[in-house]
């Protein structure tokens, strides 16, 4: 959360978060002064981002929208995708997203993507078995909650089950699952991607220390600034 709340001090607002979730960085960058929108297509979990909201005692503005096709009349000095979301969006979404973006920059805005690069030797070897994650204690309830997944990959992705069991105060357990897959970015397609979406890479670390990306490093953090009309020939869609 810190790497986001350095380009936030750096960049000022107005900032926009695409899959802000459960409002986990929104919140904090807000009670740092700026001024932030959060949008994710999960009413529930922007329920959840409202009610941090009012305990940090900030104001966010929460935006129920798809990050592949959202509008605003206001520019952004910031817009970013945290925690892997941005694998959320298979190839031709991750197009519209940038497009969507570009679109919604200040002249001197900067985009940034925070998102892990597989290893494949940990990809074959977690396939198919349980991990037990994590235990914590749920804010909001109190009560413990723990955290399994599964995996299924190949070389273009994984389709990942979590479930979370939480631990009612009579001993029952509640169980709450679901599944989502990833669509794995790599270091030699990130160039690409930004460049023919209308970007200039200004950074591209492999972690939070500032190490420069590569095909090795477990991360992606990209922070891009969008290129000038007429320095590239656009993308067409049809």
């Amino acid at each position: 959360m810190e790497w986001f709340g350095g380009l936030a001090r750096r960049t000022g607002g107005p900032i926009l978060e695409l899959g802000c979730g459960t409002g986990r960085i929104s919140v904090p960058i807000a009670q740092d002064g700026h001024h932030i929108v959060g949008l994710d297509r999960s009413g529930a979990m922007l329920e959840r981002a409202e009610r941090r909201a009012r305990r940090a005692d900030v104001e966010v503005r929460w935006v129920e929208g798809d990050m592949r096709a959202f509008s605003f009349n206001e520019a952004f000095a910031l817009i970013f995708v945290a925690f892997n979301s941005f694998l959320m969006l298979n190839p031709d979404d991750r197009w519209a997203c940038l497009a969507r973006a570009r679109e919604h920059l200040a002249p001197r805005g900067r985009v940034a993507i925070d998102v892990f690069q597989p290893d494949p030797e940990i990809v074959v070897g977690l396939d198919g078995g349980v991990v037990d994650e994590w235990e914590r204690i749920d804010p909001e309830s109190g009560r413990v909650v723990r955290k399994f997944s599964s995996s299924r990959a190949n070389v273009d992705g994984v389709t990942q089950r979590i479930w979370y069991d939480e631990t009612n105060a009579d001993g029952t357990v509640t169980r709450i699952s679901g599944a989502t897959t990833l669509h794995f970015l790599y270091r030699r397609e990130v160039d690409l991607l930004f460049s023919e979406a209308g970007f200039n890479i200004e950074t591209l670390h492999g972690d939070y220390d500032g190490n420069p990306a590569d095909a090795r490093s477990g991360k992606l953090l990209v922070v891009a600034k969008r290129k000038e009309r007429g320095q590239r020939r656009e993308r067409r869609r049809t």
